[in-house]
């Protein structure tokens, strides 16, 4: 079985959970297909191991304007992907992540167009699906929306083969795309034990960031994400800014226009630092995470985030914001779910946690427990493998029965499903 797995993202992210997963499931999906990855990613962010097509971005000539905010870029970029799907080069192209979602829906066109059949990973879909009210729009930026991004997406969608959820959270916001009759798979994101590491390691890297060893007072909180608004970093901000015990807050990702950095630290009490890493090396992720307490990710909107089973099986509690898919990936056991924008039921819930290293502890572990409990890559692959099977043979037999109907028509060869 020949698959393309087509990563949609903005060149301008040096990094983006859904291009990660993309790539570990098509990592792991190389035990049972032929698997090539074509991505809009940068080169220096792809994964070595797995077989790449190089892939040419581009934006229209207007655009080019060194001073325009990525923001505004970011639904026109163009690429060769499109090219790359002929009739039997694949067997089935796997589109993930769906912004910028005009070429998403260019991708998918060009699998119509060349008989080529495809499904969609739902990536990003609840951030599509509640973008207006996340970002504030008014009614321009809102119709905006609706053209660039919103209905691109759900034409992609709806004309899919097949949707595989990355919960069952993302069935609601499919059917409002329109995509009903389409086949439904529940295919997670995957999570698997952080690597070991020498003292070298982690000394190396809290050195690299000024990070000392734990304190025997206050308590240490880790974000990782884009700066992005839906990702809630000025909520997070917000909280922190409110409570008087002693903290270590390290915030990990590239900075970004429009966040008050500046406005927090000079915001922060005796006792209180920050720490921003900019972008980090997986290593430096795990390094990071293992000197934390919790993990805390205010996010406005969500979908499957990876980086918040990364934080489970590292042990760490989480403090999240119950959207999306989510509340499926902790309970009360190891981590606390607030109202999403509530910066001041995110401060109680970091200062309930500080307070009680007990609680802590015993949440550490259960954070442990609750991430072998979850689906491994392993089993999501075999998930994976399974929709695209039953597409495979679905196309097959509506072409055999096509041929029944018209006696003397040659038919097109089938494709060979068994892995």
């Amino acid at each position: 079985m020949r698959i393309l797995t087509a990563i949609v993202a903005p060149p301008h992210l040096s990094v983006s959970g859904a291009a990660r997963a993309a790539e570990r499931l098509s990592l792991e999906l190389t035990r049972s297909c032929d698997v090539t990855v074509a991505s809009m990613m940068p080169a220096s962010a792809w994964d070595r191991s797995l077989v790449h097509v190089p892939v040419r971005t581009w934006l229209p000539a207007a655009l080019r304007c060194p001073g325009l905010p990525n923001r505004a870029r970011t639904p026109f970029y163009r690429s060769d992907i499109p090219e790359l799907i002929q009739p039997r080069k694949f067997d089935l192209v796997h589109i993930h992540n769906p912004m910028p979602a005009m070429e998403m829906n260019r991708i998918a066109a060009a699998c119509r167009r060349a008989g080529v059949p495809y499904v969609v990973s739902t990536h990003g879909f609840q951030e599509i699906d509640s973008g207006p009210a996340v970002y504030g729009f008014g009614p321009v930026r809102r119709l905006l929306w609706d053209r660039l991004v919103y209905r691109p997406v759900a034409r992609a969608t709806a004309a899919a083969d097949a949707v595989l959820l990355l919960s069952d959270a993302d069935r609601r916001v499919v059917r409002r795309m329109g995509s009903v009759g389409c086949q439904q798979f529940v295919v997670p994101n995957g999570v698997e034990a952080p690597r070991p590491q020498t003292e070298d390691v982690v000394s190396s890297v809290m050195s690299k960031f000024g990070v000392s060893e734990r304190p025997a007072a206050g308590i240490t909180c880790m974000f990782l994400a884009n700066h992005t608004p839906n990702k809630g970093l000025p909520v997070l901000f917000a909280a922190l800014a409110s409570l008087t015990i002693p903290f270590l807050l390290i915030v990990a990702g590239e900075r970004r226009q429009g966040v008050n950095y500046a406005g927090f630290e000079s915001a922060l009490r005796h006792g209180q630092r920050a720490i921003f890493t900019g972008r980090l090396l997986d290593e430096e992720v795990t390094a990071l995470m293992r000197r934390s307490d919790i993990f805390v990710f205010p996010s406005l909107a969500d979908t499957l985030p990876l980086v918040v089973q990364e934080a489970l099986a590292a042990g760490l509690p989480v403090i999240a914001s119950a959207v999306g898919g989510i509340p499926r990936q902790i309970d009360r056991t190891c981590g606390l779910l607030v109202p999403p924008g509530d910066a001041k039921a995110l401060a109680r819930a970091v200062r309930t946690l500080a307070d009680n290293r007990a609680a802590l502890r015993a949440m550490s572990a259960a954070a442990r427990r609750r991430a072998l409990a979850l689906p491994h890559w392993r089993g999501c692959a075999d998930l994976a493998l399974d929709a695209y099977r039953t597409v495979l043979e679905g196309r097959a037999s509506r072409r055999r029965t096509t041929a029944r109907k018209a006696p003397g028509a040659a038919s097109e060869p089938t494709v060979e499903v068994a892995s």
